[in-house]
């Protein structure tokens, strides 16, 4: 007996056979059984909870299993009659011994042991839920739906004497039966608070080994302190939170059958890692647009539509409430607070689990805070500014929604008060929009050349220009507002062929006309026009202007600038007026060449010229040009200085003060040249430049070098060294003289030069001359003449040899007799008398001294066709 009283009370329990189905136990790891066979399938309400084998089960209380009733008879003793009354009289005592022994061991289970039933009953739940839905919400939480599987599996405890005792207690009491009861949910990693309470309904299960009960029961949710799911939601959102403990506790009210158990204290926790926590739901906005609001209530406000595409990681379906948002930005610098900028509204909308949701939004802007269009300190920009900017590059943009009154009765008040509790960013990447500048066009162009005594690198050292702009730009089909841009200004970055050309300069605000209309693909556009005056252009790199100029002026090709420009906009909505910083806008800007590759147009002429300072090797001629702009653009010039060469030397400086060329025909244009080759080029420079005077009053059409130099603009240096590589030929225009009278406008008839005619007197061979002198108030004293007269190009008519000085007054004058040595015996000769009394045409070939003030130099005259009169 004592061997028999040492066996255990139960057999080792039978293992439960494989199953597909994953379970989780509240608070523990999912649970799977093992893959070897068992001897029996898990219990329902009608399968006894162990499967016995008769063969190996002893009696209670560790007696052996009965025998065949004639052997225990026999073994008992030969006398049958002894045995049954024997038999008779045990059979009670034995009963009532087994009702005691039955209520002691409840007793000892029921209160001697219940450590160990807990214990066993805790780890050995398993619930799978199948269905969780919220059915609705209430004034004080949500009512819950909860669908799943609860089982009991003994071999999920590790500890034989808790299995054993676990399974007799719950093999005896078969169910049990919860009462109401309410299960509190805290966190004792934030100070225990309370997040939440659950209300559960009384619960009946079969808690035999093995047996499946499904559950199906509402739950009453309410939401315990806001501060405290406010801070596990802001780490939670910043990415903080790394782990979140979570511990519930509640009493329950148990029975099993008639038997009462009392109140039992149930508690235990569980950790949720960072896969554990739902994701935070992306944003993709599919529709935006903004517009006036229709309603006149909302009058000086703009109306914004959203829809947006949401995924929300939800194990279960729902449906959310109208709910009320506040729309923020961020501020400066992190540390300040948010501002509010607009409201938004939501309609009830249905969230199923694994599907997008999609979410209507209305918003309202009711003006703009001054703490939003104020700029920030050490900057440049306002928050406006950076929202604006980083929308239309397309980049990233971060706004923040918070919580606030709902639109709706209908919402629960502890669904604001949570939602308020919570700041959630909202990133979205902005509508990059290329092609902004749709048509960039200039003017009435005006250019400006700096002051020639401003300090080098001042803004007055740079060139201005002014010109009327016209700027077509194309707007997002999403905005709807009605706006006008009443001022801009900008600063523009100037590119020729990928290279930086300069930056134009118009940093202070210019009044603007702007009109609202249609493009030609039915886009909205606004259209702008403006005008700039005497806006600084930096040229940044004379190189790249050179190539700009040769391809306009000397290769007559259109060419195309690239514009990168930072504008400003001061913008007027039904919002209000507020200015809009470092809006990127490129465009590209066709420049025409001014006319056409040709330099003809210019037509210049001389109107008249005058002597102005003279010394021993140079002379200044004071000479007022009419030429014609063939452009439409216009310049103001302060002080410009040109080089001029002949035959690749320096001879002479074209300098022009304080004029204005308007498109058209300009008159009187007041230009000095200062005659100094001696000067500029030493003796080279006076051959070239005798050369050069020889031909003009030759007559000859000749062609002169205009070239830059470094002091061409005083202020800009550089600039002027490097337009240097774009030498212009032109030819020097005929300086007018007057016209003895009787020559008309025949050319044929008298000559339109220096020299008007002339007079042979054969009786004393001598000839005189009529001049025609172009200064108007000096004198110009000839030296000395050695001269020879030809006919028909090659006969030899005389030859004047004169070393006495004489003068020639402005106006139209005539010579003295000059003593001629005739060529008696040769063609021209007899020519000559021929002609006596009518005329001839000669050739001449002469060198004159000549004498200007303080001037004084020698120069070669060609003439061709002078009408000599011969007299006798």
């Amino acid at each position: 007996m004592a061997e028999e009283a040492s066996r255990p009370l139960l057999d080792e329990e039978p293992q439960a056979p494989s199953t597909p189905r994953s379970s989780t136990s509240i608070g523990k790891t999912a649970y799977r059984p093992d893959s070897e066979p068992h001897p029996y399938e898990l219990s329902s309400e009608s399968t006894p909870l162990l499967v016995r084998r008769d063969d190996d089960l002893l009696g209670y209380g560790g007696t052996a299993p009965r025998r065949p009733s004639s052997e225990h008879t026999r073994a008992l003793s030969p006398d049958g009659t002894l045995k049954k009354r024997r038999g008779s009289i045990r059979w009670p005592v034995f009963c009532a011994l087994l009702s005691v022994a039955a209520v002691v061991v409840i007793l000892v289970f029921a209160f001697i042991a219940p450590a160990a039933v807990k214990e066993y009953a805790k780890e050995a739940v398993v619930f799978t839920p199948t269905n969780v839905s919220i059915e609705s919400a209430t004034v004080d939480g949500l009512q819950a739906r909860i669908q799943g599987e609860l089982v009991l599996d003994a071999r999920r405890i590790k500890k034989r004497p808790v299995r054993d005792i676990g399974r007799f207690v719950t093999w005896i009491g078969r169910e049990v039966e919860t009462g109401q009861s309410e299960v509190e949910v805290m966190l004792p990693e934030y100070g225990n608070i309370l997040v939440g309470t659950a209300s559960l309904p009384a619960i009946k299960v079969n808690v035999q080994n093995g047996h499946v009960n499904h559950v199906n029961f509402l739950a009453e949710l309410v939401p315990g302190e806001i501060q405290g799911i406010r801070s596990v939601a802001l780490d939670w959102l910043d990415g903080r939170l790394e782990h979140l403990t979570v511990t519930g506790r509640t009493v329950v009210d148990l029975k099993s059958g008639l038997l009462t158990l009392g109140q039992q204290f149930f508690s235990d926790s569980m950790t949720f890692t960072e896969d554990d926590f739902p994701a935070i739901p992306t944003v993709n906005i599919t529709n935006f647009n903004v517009h006036d609001p229709e309603d006149a209530g909302h009058q000086g406000a703009m109306a914004v539509d959203a829809s947006v595409v949401v995924q929300f990681d939800s194990p279960f379906s729902l449906s959310i409430p109208p709910l009320g948002f506040e729309i923020l930005v961020p501020n400066c610098s992190p540390g300040d607070p948010q501002i509010l900028v607009a409201a938004a509204t939501t309609q009830e909308f249905p969230v199923t689990p694994g599907q997008p949701t999609l979410v209507d939004v209305a918003g309202i802007v009711r003006g703009l805070s001054d703490d939003l269009t104020r700029v920030c300190p050490g900057e440049k920009s306002s928050p406006l500014d950076f929202l604006v900017k980083s929308y239309m590059q397309g980049l990233g943009t971060t706004v923040y929604v918070r919580g606030a009154d709902a639109p709706s009765l209908a919402t629960p008040d502890w669904v604001v008060d949570i939602l308020k509790s919570v700041t959630v960013p909202l990133s979205f990447t902005g509508h990059a929009l290329d092609n902004l500048i749709r048509n960039f066009t200039m003017s009435d162009v005006h250019f400006s050349l700096p002051d020639p005594f401003a300090e080098p690198d001042s803004p007055d050292s740079q060139p201005t220009v002014s010109a009327l702009v016209k700027v077509l730009i194309g707007l997002p089909k999403e905005l709807g507002l009605q706006l006008d841009v009443p001022r801009v200004r900008a600063t523009a970055d100037v590119y020729y062929r990928g290279s930086k050309l300069g930056i134009l300069d118009l940093h202070k605000w210019q009044p603007a006309n702007s009109t609202l209309l249609d493009d030609v693909d039915g886009s909205p556009a606004l259209y702008i026009d403006f005008g700039i005056k005497k806006a600084p252009l930096e040229v940044t790199d004379e190189d790249v202007l050179t190539d700009v100029l040769q391809a306009l002026i000397f290769q007559g090709e259109r060419i195309k600038l690239d514009v990168a420009a930072s504008v400003d906009a001061e913008v007027t909505t039904g919002l209000g007026t507020f200015t809009v910083r470092e809006i990127p806008a490129q465009g590209e800007v066709v420049v025409k060449p001014p006319y056409g590759g040709s330099l003809d147009q210019l037509s210049p002429h001389i109107e008249s010229v005058e002597l102005g300072t003279t010394t021993a090797s140079s002379l200044l001629v004071k000479a007022r040009v009419n030429a014609t702009n063939p452009t439409p653009y216009s310049a103001s010039v302060p002080l410009v200085d040109f080089m001029l060469l002949f035959n690749g030397s320096k001879v002479a400086h074209i300098t022009a003060k304080d004029i204005n060329i308007v498109p058209g025909v300009n008159d009187g244009i007041p230009v000095d040249l200062l005659w100094s080759p001696l000067a500029l080029d030493g003796s080279t420079g006076v051959t070239a430049g005798r050369k050069l005077l020889s031909d003009y009053i030759s007559g000859y059409n000749t062609t002169v070098t205009i070239q830059t130099h470094e002091g061409t603009i005083p202020g800009l240096p550089k600039l002027g060294k490097a337009l240097s590589r774009l030498p212009l030929e032109v030819q020097i225009p005929r300086v007018p003289v007057p016209r003895a009278p009787g020559t008309g406008d025949d050319p044929d008839h008298g000559s339109t030069g220096f020299i008007q005619g002339a007079t042979m007197h054969l009786w004393s061979s001598t000839a005189e001359f009529t001049l025609s002198s172009p200064f108007p108030n000096t004198t110009i004293h000839i030296t000395s003449v050695y001269a020879q007269a030809y006919y028909e190009g090659d006969e030899e008519v005389g030859t004047i040899d004169y070393r006495v000085p004489f003068a020639v007054p402005p106006g139209i004058s005539v010579t003295p007799r000059l003593p001629v040595d005739l060529n008696l015996g040769g063609i021209g000769y007899d020519a000559l008398k021929k002609a006596l009394g009518g005329t001839l045409g000669l050739d001449a070939v002469a060198q004159v001294g000549v004498q200007i003030q303080h001037y004084r130099d020698v120069v070669f005259y060609h003439g061709k066709g002078i009408t000599a009169r011969v007299k006798l």
